[in-house]
């Protein structure tokens, strides 16, 4: 049985599918060099995603993959069959844990799920890997937003949904959030491959 990875944002239009995209990329090219595992699922899925839209210029234009990606609104059922579930914020991290409390240790969002990761973890599977990330929760410094109100900006955490920032903002959180996905598929590989 493979195992899968589940990327979610709000609307799957821009964040997760090029999470998705940039992801299998990263597999597909460390998968040529004989790099680990090749058996994984990878989907994406948006909490409040009207479905059959297509993912936005920008993204398919970063990851050529997304281009014939169409919106799917994640269901409960999604969460249920996840080995990992790497979410775009905090908020849809919320939701995810909401909507199925038994799936809130295997919820990351990316960039935490990069922090998490940065020291080889021995693991035998995603689950194992997910669950490795978890118990790391709490020991490490992660980025925090300033604390003061005049310098507030976005989440450390989150790849923020810039569509309303203009083209070039947005450009740069998805330019981002490809190298963290890039970065989070190779220490998978890097990782689970250690055991095989």
């Amino acid at each position: 049985m493979s195992e899968s990875v589940l990327f979610v944002c709000a609307q799957n239009v821009c964040r997760s599918p090029l999470m998705a995209a940039a992801f299998q990329e990263a597999l597909r090219a460390e998968g040529e060099l004989g790099l680990g595992p090749s058996e994984w699922e990878v989907e994406s899925v948006g909490t409040v995603a009207s479905e059959g839209h297509r993912a936005c210029r920008i993204a398919s234009g970063l990851e050529p993959a997304a281009a014939t990606h169409h919106s799917v609104r994640l269901e409960a059922d999604d969460l249920d069959v996840a080995d990992i579930v790497i979410v775009a914020s905090l908020d849809e991290r919320s939701i995810v844990a909401r909507m199925r409390p038994q799936a809130r240790s295997r919820t990351f969002t990316l960039r935490e799920a990069v922090l998490l990761g940065e020291q080889p973890i021995d693991a035998g599977s995603i689950t194992e890997y997910a669950a490795a990330l978890h118990s790391r929760r709490g020991t490490l410094d992660l980025p925090k937003p300033s604390s003061l109100p005049w310098r507030r900006g976005p989440e450390p955490l989150d790849v923020v949904d810039v569509h309303q920032m203009g083209p070039r903002a947005h450009r740069k959180g998805l330019e981002r959030a490809a190298i963290d996905a890039r970065l989070l598929a190779s220490r998978l590989r890097r990782d689970l491959a250690a055991r095989t």
